[in-house]
C-alpha cells in the first residue's frame, strides 16, 4: 500500500515537474513578443528602407508610436537646424524639443509636442479630454484633424510623421494652460481609421464632440492595447529626420530613431487601431 502511494506520488510529482517544465519554456518563448526589441523590429521593418526582418512571432502592422516632445531654451551644443525661432510678447527665443516618457508629469507653462506615427496605413484622429482630481471629465473635443496643421490632412502611412503642432505652425507648440485650479491630466484617444470616419466635421479650431459619440467608437473598436517605452531615448533631442518627417519633407526610415512611446494593438482584421494616451498635468 505505501509502495504504492509513494510511486503514485511520484508520477504525481514527476508530472508537475514536466508540467513546470513546459510552463516555463511556453513563458520564454512568450517573453520576446513583449520587448521593445520585438516591437522595433516589426515596427522599423514597415518603414521605407532596406527591409528589417521582422520577428515571426509579430508579422501584424497594429502598431502606433507616440513621441511627446518637451520644449526647453535651445543650447549651443544643439543641431542649429532643430532649433526653433519662436517668437512671443516677450521677445523671441530659440527652443529645442527633447523627448520625454508618455508618463512624465507635465506642468503648467510647458510647452509640448506630440508625433504620431503608424505602422499602418490609415487616417488618424486624436481627441482631447481633460480630467479633473474630483473624478469629473470635460468635454471631448477632437483636435485633430485641424485644417490649420497640414491643411487638415490626416492620411498617415509608414515613416509618415504627423506632429501636433507641426514645426511650421504658429504657435509650433500646444501651451500647458490648467483650466481648473484640480485639473490632474488629459486623456488622448488616437484612432488610425481604414477609411476616413463618417459625419466627423474638420474645422479650423478643435471640434466638439459628443460623448455618446466617442464612445459608441470606444465600444466599437476597442481591443486589448500594451504600450513599452523606448529605453535610452528619454531625454534625447530632435533630430534633423525627425524635423524633416515632421514638416512633410521626407519620410522617416529605419536608420532613423523609434517612437519613444510604442503601442501594440490586439483587435479585429480590419478594425481601426484605437490607443489611449493619458497625460498627467502636475502643479
Amino acid at each position: 500500500m505505501e509502495n504504492r502511494f509513494l510511486s503514485a506520488l511520484s508520477g504525481i510529482t514527476t508530472a508537475a515537474l514536466l508540467f513546470g517544465a513546459l510552463a516555463a519554456g511556453w513563458a520564454q518563448n512568450e517573453q520576446p513578443m513583449n520587448t521593445r526589441e520585438i516591437w522595433d523590429t516589426n515596427f522599423l521593418s514597415k518603414r521605407p528602407g532596406k527591409k528589417a526582418k521582422p520577428s515571426p512571432k509579430i508579422q501584424d502592422d497594429g502598431l502606433v508610436g507616440v513621441t511627446l516632445w518637451k520644449l526647453r531654451p535651445s543650447r549651443p551644443s544643439d543641431e542649429l537646424g532643430v532649433r526653433s525661432l519662436i517668437h512671443e510678447k516677450g521677445g523671441s527665443g530659440s527652443w529645442t524639443p527633447d523627448r520625454i516618457n508618455a508618463d512624465t508629469a507635465l506642468h503648467d507653462g510647458d510647452r509640448i509636442r506630440i508625433s504620431i506615427e503608424s505602422a499602418r496605413s490609415g487616417y488618424l484622429y486624436v481627441i482631447d479630454r481633460d480630467e479633473y482630481a474630483d473624478g469629473t471629465k470635460a468635454d471631448y473635443a477632437m483636435i485633430f484633424p485641424e485644417l490649420r496643421i497640414r491643411g487638415g490632412d490626416n492620411y498617415v502611412i509608414p515613416g509618415r510623421v504627423i506632429e501636433l503642432p507641426a514645426p511650421s505652425d504658429s504657435p509650433s507648440y500646444f501651451n500647458v494652460v490648467l483650466r481648473r485650479p484640480d485639473e490632474v491630466g488629459e486623456r488622448l484617444t488616437i484612432f488610425i481609421s481604414p477609411k476616413p470616419l463618417e459625419h466627423v466635421r474638420v474645422g479650423t479650431d478643435r471640434v466638439p464632440l459628443t460623448a455618446e459619440q466617442v464612445n459608441e467608437w470606444i465600444e466599437r473598436w476597442k481591443g486589448t492595447e500594451y504600450h513599452l517605452e523606448a529605453k535610452d531615448q528619454a531625454g534625447r533631442p530632435y533630430t534633423l529626420a525627425e524635423k524633416s518627417a515632421a514638416t512633410g519633407e521626407k519620410l522617416l526610415t529605419q536608420s532613423d530613431p523609434v517612437p519613444q512611446t510604442l503601442y501594440r494593438v490586439e483587435t479585429k482584421p480590419g478594425s481601426p487601431l484605437l490607443v489611449h494616451l493619458p497625460l498627467v498635468i502636475s502643479k
